[in-house]
């Protein structure tokens, strides 16, 4: 077996508020994205390193890969960077966090097309120059830096014969007080589903958008009968390391917190990067023996029993059968 790596777009500057023209991705089969920024400081000492990585995924509003007009990947930077971390293992990496004016911070996100990365078995199948293309927005540039650069590489896979590859695409509502539903798509196997609350992502409280959760298949509850949505979430930030490690974090020291006196700990966190995420996992062993089973059904739901009514977010981790 052979893999290439190769840069699909050199490195160029985002413009804040604007959207990137699609371009072409590779023809061979694909197996990983690799989305590659660099933010120039500015006043660096006015913002922390973390609070400066924090205001670039927010910055990146949408995220697209799409083929022959069909989204396969689809998101914001924060919601594709978690789905990432949670489902694959794939988490983002850095390589220069300078803090100084006019250094440079450079971080890398990954994007899986297969269940694994390397896998010949399941990654994006061959396809013609054009069909494949990928495009993103970008909002204001954050506090702490006043340029952005991007770059794209991928991984391709020559000699694969990919059997399936997957496909994640954001759905949105906003919750009730009280029962509700969500529909998962029908057709194709899913692996997990990546989720968010807007009421967790900024609690000070248990009141929380999805509340308790279950997922219903024609009507019958299969693998979350019930859930906390607050135990999906600690689950996933179990599942993701140690709580400093995680982007986006930044501290608050005791000379700024109120209520805090010399005998507390240095500090304490006070934004998490993944804070407000859930998963839950299909596929909980990596072989695919646990896959929600999706042909056939006449109704998939996620139900939740929320708290309060504000914005949530769902996406599916559908594997697409090469062919289908």
């Amino acid at each position: 077996m052979r893999y290439l790596r190769r840069i699909a777009l050199a490195n160029e500057d985002v413009p804040a508020s604007t959207t990137r023209q699609p371009f072409d991705l590779p023809v061979n089969p694909l197996s990983l994205i690799l989305l590659h920024f660099q933010i120039t400081n500015v006043s660096p000492a006015a913002l922390d390193t973390y609070s400066a990585m924090d205001d670039l995924i927010n910055q990146i509003t949408s995220v697209i890969v799409r083929h022959n007009g069909e989204n396969i990947i689809e998101g914001s930077l924060r919601d594709l960077m978690v789905l990432n971390m949670a489902a694959f293992g794939q988490a983002p990496g850095y390589s220069i966090l300078s803090n100084a004016d006019n250094g440079v911070r450079s971080l890398v996100f990954p994007l899986c097309l297969g269940r694994r990365p390397f896998d010949p078995k399941s990654c994006f199948p061959a396809t013609q120059r054009g069909n494949l293309q990928m495009l993103f927005t970008a909002g204001a540039d954050g506090a702490g830096y006043d340029d952005v650069n991007v770059s794209v590489e991928t991984v391709e896979l020559f000699e694969a014969t990919p059997e399936e590859h997957v496909k994640y695409t954001t759905r949105a509502a906003t919750s009730v007080v009280g029962q509700f539903d969500v529909r998962l798509p029908i057709g194709n196997p899913i692996m997990g589903v990546s989720m968010f609350d807007t009421g967790l992502a900024g609690a000070v409280d248990n009141v929380l958008s999805w509340g308790q959760v279950k997922l219903l298949k024609d009507n019958v509850e299969q693998y979350y009968a019930e859930t906390d949505y607050e135990v999906l979430a600690a689950e996933l930030h179990r599942r993701l390391g140690y709580l400093t490690a995680w982007p986006g974090h930044s501290h608050q020291f005791n000379g700024a917190a109120a209520g805090l006196d010399e005998s507390d700990e240095a500090g304490q966190a006070v934004s998490i990067g993944v804070q407000g995420y859930a998963y839950l996992d299909f596929d909980p062993l990596r072989d695919g023996s646990y896959l929600l089973e999706t042909m056939g059904a006449s109704d998939l739901l996620l139900r939740g029993i929320g708290d309060e009514a504000t914005a949530i977010r769902w996406i599916p981790i559908e594997l697409v059968k090469v062919g289908k």
